[in-house]
């Protein structure tokens, strides 16, 4: 029988006996790496803050009624939501400076990703707090 007749169920040699001729690089920083029995840290839950807490909040802070807290709150999400609308940039100094990225429209719903620049961690009134250390509020029966 000829060598080239039948098929070779063989697998085929490899040319190189002996140790492999690469070199084993070793990872440039090993510090990076975590190992496999220490488990990835879960990411922080995410909060949302829903419209009744807000109004909740924003009556606590005003020191007005639940209702009068919900209509300033609606007031001024509806405001604040046609001036991003309209492209307009935000700068409202407890909150931060408000840029609209990018504008689109998905699926029938506007969407816009904006940019929120706040000035240092504080969210206090910064100017108030330079002005005077003392205390702004009346003693407890001035005034009445």
């Amino acid at each position: 029988m000829a060598k080239g007749s039948t098929p070779s169920t063989s697998r085929p040699r490899s040319r190189t006996k002996g140790p492999s001729t690469k070199r084993k690089m070793a990872p440039k920083s090993a510090a990076s790496l975590t190992p496999a029995s220490q488990p990835a840290p879960a990411p922080d839950p995410v909060i949302i803050l829903r419209k009744k807490s807000f109004v909740e909040r924003v009556m606590v802070e005003g020191g007005v009624r639940k209702g009068e807290a919900r209509q300033m709150t609606e007031a001024v999400l509806k405001v604040l939501g046609e001036a991003l609308s309209e492209g307009e940039e935000l700068n409202i100094p407890p909150l931060g400076k408000l840029k609209i990225n990018r504008q689109f429209e998905k699926n029938g719903d506007e969407i816009l990703v904006v940019k929120l620049r706040r000035k240092g961690a504080d969210t206090t009134d910064a100017g108030a707090s330079e002005k005077s250390d003392q205390n702004p509020l009346a003693d407890p029966g001035e005034g009445r």
